[in-house]
C-alpha cells in the first residue's frame, strides 16, 4: 500500500456536506446544486455550512454574473492563504484562478451562457489546515449546475 496522506475535503453538495479527514484517495464528486434562471427569477443563490454561492442572470446581454464565497466557519479552518480556480463545464477554455488569495476572498466572473443549455461550475479551493496530527493539505470543492431558461 503506498504512502497514505491526511486530507480535508469540504464539498458543496445540494442534499448535504460532506467534511472528511481520510488516508487514501480523495472522495468521488458531490452530487451539484441545480440551479435554474428564469426572466422573472433572474437572481439565484445557494447556500450550505461551507459557502455561499450566487448568481444573477442579464438576459439582455446573456451574461451570467457568479460569486462564491466560504462561510465563516469554513474560513475558520483554513491556516493562512489559499488559492483557488474554478471552471465552468460547456464553456471551452473558461478558467478563473485565483493563487495566493485571502481566505475570506469573494470569487466572482460573469461569463457570456446560452439560453436553455444546462453549465456546470466547478471550484476548487486549496489550503492547509492544522489537525491533530500536525499541518495537512485541505480543500473545498463547489459544484453547481446552472440553466438560463
Amino acid at each position: 500500500m503506498g504512502e497514505q496522506v491526511n486530507k480535508l475535503i469540504l464539498a458543496l453538495v445540494s442534499a448535504a456536506t460532506a467534511l472528511l479527514i481520510s488516508a487514501g484517495p480523495a472522495a468521488a464528486e458531490p452530487n451539484p446544486a441545480n440551479l435554474e434562471f428564469t426572466q422573472s427569477k433572474p437572481y439565484k443563490e445557494y447556500q450550505n455550512n461551507v459557502a455561499r454561492f450566487t448568481g444573477q442572470m442579464d438576459y439582455g446581454t446573456g451574461t451570467l454574473a457568479w460569486s462564491l464565497k466560504l462561510t465563516a466557519s469554513t474560513q475558520n479552518v483554513v491556516y493562512g492563504s489559499m488559492s483557488c480556480r474554478t471552471t465552468i463545464n460547456g464553456i471551452s477554455g473558461y478558467s478563473d484562478s485565483h493563487p495566493d488569495i485571502p481566505r475570506d476572498y469573494l470569487l466572482h466572473s460573469s461569463v457570456r451562457i446560452d439560453r436553455g443549455r444546462w453549465y456546470g461550475l466547478r471550484s476548487r479551493c486549496d489550503f492547509k489546515v492544522l489537525t491533530d496530527t500536525g499541518m495537512q493539505p485541505g480543500n473545498v470543492e463547489t459544484f453547481v449546475d446552472f440553466i438560463a431558461r
